[in-house]
């Protein structure tokens, strides 16, 4: 199941890096006015804000299976134990 969510978050962060990278404005044309720059702009912000909410979806995704998983795992030492050996 760990190997699973690795694979997992790896995906997701290979996508997001490269839903990043594509909105940002840096690898656009040259805007020649005002209008078009102020237009690209507004664009490449609505994706950087969707990507940034995608990623904190996927972050309390990760949270809410990691607390099921904690509470799921079986404690390391029974209540009843055996004792602690002496020294």
């Amino acid at each position: 199941m760990y190997k699973a969510l690795a694979v997992l978050r790896t995906v997701f962060l290979i996508f997001i890096l490269g839903f990043t990278i594509r909105a940002t404005p840096l690898f656009t044309t040259v805007a020649t006015t005002f209008d078009e720059q102020y237009a690209r702009c507004s664009a490449s912000l609505n994706l950087v804000l969707r990507a940034a909410w995608i990623a904190v979806a996927w972050i309390a995704l990760e949270t809410i299976v990691g607390w099921i998983l904690a509470r799921r795992r079986p404690a390391a030492l029974p209540a009843g134990g055996p004792p602690p050996p002496r020294p």
